[in-house]
């Protein structure tokens, strides 16, 4: 394996960890253990407390992270050409805006908009970071047109990505128990005071199943279209990982935020969104032949 692809996997493989670790400290409720920042407690190395390290153990990985990106950011900078020097530029200019919201959400005690966009930049960080590991410079140069098909799975990571974004509002804004029960919803098929914490919740069930249901018609269709035929097997894993993500997410109804099961929810999410985008960049790659 070339520098340049361990590069860009162990970037990836990081920004994995970082959000995981953060959705563990949002179910643990310890955002605030580090109450100040850059330091925690007035110190660099914060005294010794579970819930400290938690929060302590995410700065850390944030920093690694932020060392490895910036990394990744200047060597891909250096090779790519024309429109695709726009991908690292921006990446490091929304990491730059990342780590300033981390600070701001802390001091301002963890406010339920600004947390959700901190979520948001961070899931659209990734994505950009899939990129730059997808496309290491060392066979086609990158290029950010796209072909029909491969619109199609631009779409569908765009709604996963909108679909993780409220599920953090949901998550802060306290909407995750809103709607106990499963399959309805405070006992109705569609609840009829449909304000507040409950459309917030009932909407994040909306569009898991819109999701569930553009993986299922993706998959039949491939069945019949030559041009999703050789991608069948992608599309298969995509639609086996949306329906037990759909499970998961009423165990974490019937769990009551379980976190350990709410973390398992954004790791099947982050794998749903690599695999669709893994699927986009191919389909780009390929129509540069």
């Amino acid at each position: 394996m070339s520098q340049l692809l361990m590069l860009g996997n162990t970037t990836v493989l990081l920004l994995f960890l970082l959000l995981i670790w953060g959705n563990l400290v949002a179910g643990l409720k310890v955002g605030l253990a580090c109450p100040d920042w850059p330091l925690c407690h007035g110190r660099l190395l914060p005294p010794f407390r579970w819930d400290i390290y938690m929060e302590f153990a995410h700065r850390i990985i944030g920093a690694v992270t932020s060392v490895f990106l910036i990394a990744l950011c200047y060597k891909r900078f250096r090779i790519y050409s024309g429109t695709s020097k726009v991908v690292p530029i921006i990446t490091i200019v929304l990491l730059l805006l990342q780590i300033l919201l981390g600070g701001i959400v802390v001091l301002l005690r963890l406010p339920v908009d600004l947390t959700t966009v901190h979520f948001g930049v961070a899931i659209i960080i990734f994505s950009l970071t899939f990129y730059l590991a997808f496309f290491d410079g060392t066979d086609k140069k990158p290029v950010l047109s796209i072909t029909s098909k491969s619109c199609l799975f631009l779409l569908l990571a765009i709604l996963i990505i909108s679909q993780a974004v409220l599920g953090a509002f949901v998550r802060h804004s306290g909407a995750g128990l809103a709607c106990p029960d499963f399959p309805k919803c405070l006992g109705f098929w569609i609840p009829p005071n449909l304000t507040g914490i409950v459309l917030t919740h009932f909407l994040h069930r909306v569009i898991a199943y819109l999701v569930f249901v553009c993986a299922l018609i993706l998959y039949t269709s491939s069945y019949a279209s030559a041009r999703l035929r050789d991608i069948r097997s992608n599309l298969m894993l995509i639609l086996a990982l949306t329906l037990v993500q759909v499970i998961v997410g009423v165990a974490v109804v019937h769990s009551k935020l379980l976190f350990l099961i709410t973390a398992f929810h954004i790791t099947l999410a982050l794998l749903i969104l690599s695999t669709v985008l893994y699927t986009f960049f191919k389909d780009m790659r390929e129509s540069q032949a």
